[in-house]
């Protein structure tokens, strides 16, 4: 797996060019999903997949979340291997 996109969950419905990752904002620990080409946001994997309700600049700076963060909200069975 190619670890510049550790948490890949798919390619970005908006752009068509990104991918889509699992991410956690700084300082308040949230994870969301993030494009990492047109910087679009979803609070959700489903939501992101299915290219609904997402917004832009909502979430502050980026960083890698752990895989336990992620399994903790049972968000793991998204990252495609």
């Amino acid at each position: 797996m190619n670890d510049e996109y550790k948490y890949k969950i798919g390619v970005c419905e908006v752009c068509k060019q990104g991918c889509l990752e699992i991410v956690k904002e700084h300082g308040t620990d949230t994870l969301f999903i993030y494009c990492n080409e047109c910087e679009a946001e979803w609070k959700t994997p489903e939501e992101a997949i299915q290219n609904k309700n997402g917004s832009r600049f909502k979430y502050g700076k980026v960083i890698e979340p752990t895989y336990d963060e992620i399994n903790a909200i049972n968000w793991g069975k998204y990252i495609l291997t």
